[in-house]
């Protein structure tokens, strides 16, 4: 009995290990199939974690040639239906070459605060639309840094012209108040700079650049263009080269046998046989 329950218990013990071993490949599985599902996603990275940094980021999808102007028209929508003082369409454009493939640009300037979830929307929406993304940048600029270097600046300008202004009003001398003046000149236009590069390094940071570009595949699947297409235009490009090459001949010949025309018909006339008799009677002439 004892060893029928010890042979039990083994058994039992077993199975538990085969069936832990068996939830941890399973598990192990879906991880990795999950993994290889978001190979072709950019990484998950949150670039506002960043203060007093600017980004700006760049999309470029490639879709069915067909899909484009719907997936441009669902960022645009997306980007009217937060607001002007959220989102800003900058810009726009769609064309189409002569192998029908499509290409499209929409610029936006966003919130710095949504710019980023904004982005994965976009590239949610063109995996919609059969699409995928080709690539992503994101660029920065420590406009932060700027702000306080500016600002520093500013206030020693403005302490210098505080000092220099002081011995302006105590100052007589018309030299030397003119050389203050040219001085004081001089710090004015520096503050002015350094107040410039203050208000633009802050509207940097109210605003984040975002240009989403779109590539069609262009054509028949499996080629970059439309061969029928592609073979109509080589003949017709071909048609027209030789009916050039045949006009500009022409334009060469043409002259050259009105002129060859008119030597015959000179030749033939009444004119023509009179010297035609008259050399003759020479050659006569000269031989006797």
């Amino acid at each position: 009995m004892q060893s029928r329950s010890l042979t039990a218990a083994s058994l039992g013990a077993l199975a538990l290990v085969l069936c832990s071993c068996s939830s941890n490949d399973h598990q192990g599985g879906q991880s990795q199939s999950t993994e290889s599902d978001n190979t072709t996603s950019p990484p998950d990275i949150s670039p506002t974690a960043a203060p007093g940094v600017a980004f700006n980021y760049a999309y470029e999808f490639s879709l069915p040639d067909d899909r484009i102007a719907a997936a441009q028209e669902a960022h645009a929508a997306a980007c009217e239906n937060l607001g002007l003082a959220r989102c800003r369409i900058t810009g726009m454009s769609f064309s189409v070459d002569q192998n029908e493939q499509v290409v499209a640009e929409l610029d936006l300037k966003l919130d710095p605060q949504i710019a980023r979830q904004f982005g994965k929307s976009a590239q949610q929406t063109v995996v919609s639309q059969d699409g995928k993304l080709i690539r992503l940048e994101i660029g920065s600029s420590d406009e932060g840094q700027a702000i306080a270097q500016a600002t520093q600046q500013k206030s020693n300008t403005t302490t210098q012209l505080a000092q220099l202004q002081q011995e302006l009003d105590k100052t007589k001398d018309a030299n030397a108040r003119a050389n203050l003046l040219s001085q004081i000149q001089s710090l004015q236009q520096q503050s002015s700079e350094q107040s410039r590069t203050i208000a633009s390094s802050q509207a940097a940071l109210a605003s984040t650049p975002m240009a989403i570009h779109y590539y069609g595949r262009g054509g028949i699947p499996g080629f970059r263009g439309n061969p029928l297409r592609e073979a109509w235009q080589t003949l017709v490009t071909t048609v027209v080269v030789l009916i050039g090459v045949l006009l500009q001949a022409l334009a060469v010949l043409a002259p050259v046998a009105v002129l060859i025309a008119l030597a015959i018909v000179i030749w033939r006339s009444r004119a023509g046989r009179v010297v035609r008799r008259w050399v003759k009677g020479r050659q006569e002439a000269a031989d006797q």
